[in-house]
């Protein structure tokens, strides 16, 4: 083995062992898209191939990407975006990690699990700050969960998905973008208070294309969320009732407005706020959201100890789509570069903030 730098145009060889080297990226090469474009992601949970990662990476805040090749092969990826979030309302050095995928040629031959601890080693071996890595792992994924764990990551919390949908949403006249500095201003002060008491907060991907929308009364602020556009496709569901669901509700009328396998285009919302008294209004503005853009669903990722969600959940109806997705999950696993117990304590001491971003 041997640990070495060699630079080449926008990429440094870190690490060579054997057939296999590891190579840093400063961002996301074209090439890499590509990779991620023919990836299947999950494996015990749903199997589904992001169809528009050629357009959400390139959104991507601060990152680089560590690559596992054998010879000018792709084999495996992980791309570390750094941030700040908030943990209690401090701000923490972090790194969120996204896109961690094994090409099928390397799957179940246990070279990413070997290759997933090196490629950790470089990252923390180059980093002389207090900081957070944050990876997750689809809820029921054993093997991934055994590589991530095996990289020196634990378990720090659930992040539940949740589903809103309408066969026929009806539009919401009194919706209005925001896109003033000044009106950002106002969003984020209310969303650093209404998640004060949350850990890994951060608003990163709010105000992409202007698509933070509010519901105001007499002036102020009491819904408001970020929307992403997101289209998959689901090769595989678990269980019985995924054979259904991929096999059975295509063919079923007005259903299948809201889950085409083939071609899964739904909303990801994120940075959601309510005024307490007015969770039915949010909900009005999910649905006004569904009619602007012409789709029936959209998900959202929350802490399973969020108490913003179980409000959500108790004062309205989601929809259909909830049925589908109330027993899925996301594990978040954390590793730490020079924290102790004491600074690592705050972390476990909140509900988890989800920026939908990070999971589509």
């Amino acid at each position: 083995m041997s640990s070495i730098e060699i630079k080449n145009r926008n990429k440094t060889l870190v690490l060579k062992e054997e057939d296999y080297s590891i190579w840093k990226y400063e961002g996301v090469p074209e090439e890499i898209i590509s990779f991620f474009e023919q990836t299947n992601w999950g494996s015990a949970g749903a199997v589904y191939v992001r169809k528009n990662s050629s357009e959400l990476v390139r959104l991507l805040k601060n990152p680089y990407l560590l690559a596992v090749q054998k010879g000018d092969e792709i084999v495996g990826t992980a791309v570390f975006c750094h941030t700040t979030p908030l943990v209690l309302g401090s701000p923490y050095n972090c790194y969120i990690i996204r896109y961690f995928a094994a090409s099928r040629a390397i799957q179940g031959k246990k070279i990413m699990k070997h290759y997933a601890g090196k490629v950790m080693e470089v990252v923390r071996d180059a980093e002389s700050e207090k900081t957070i890595y944050v990876g997750c792992v689809e809820k029921g994924n054993i093997r991934s969960y055994k590589v991530v764990s095996n990289a020196g990551y634990e378990p720090l919390g659930l992040l539940s998905v949740c589903a809103f949908s309408r066969f026929f949403p009806k539009a919401q006249k009194n919706r209005a973008r925001i896109h003033t500095e000044v009106e950002k201003s106002e969003v984020l002060k209310l969303l650093r208070t209404f998640y004060a008491k949350h850990v890994l907060v951060h608003f990163d991907y709010l105000f992409l294309r202007d698509n933070y929308f509010v519901i105001r009364e007499q002036g102020e602020i009491v819904a408001g969320c970020q929307f992403h556009r997101v289209h998959w496709a689901i090769n595989k569901m678990p269980g019985f009732m995924g054979k259904i669901i991929m096999n059975v509700l295509p063919n079923i009328p007005f259903i299948n407005k809201l889950f085409n396998p083939k071609r899964f285009e739904f909303l990801a919302f994120e940075g959601i706020y309510f005024k307490a008294g007015h969770e039915n209004t949010l909900l009005k503005l999910f649905e006004g959201l569904l009619h602007q853009e012409k789709i029936n669903a959209a998900l959202f990722w929350m802490g399973e100890t969020c108490p913003h969600r179980e409000v959500i959940q108790q004062h309205g109806k989601l929809g259909l789509m909830q049925h589908f997705v109330k027993d899925s999950g996301v594990y978040i696993m954390t590793s730490y570069r020079n924290m102790s117990d004491e600074e690592i304590a705050p972390l476990k001491s909140g509900p988890l903030y989800a920026s939908a971003f990070d999971y589509i």
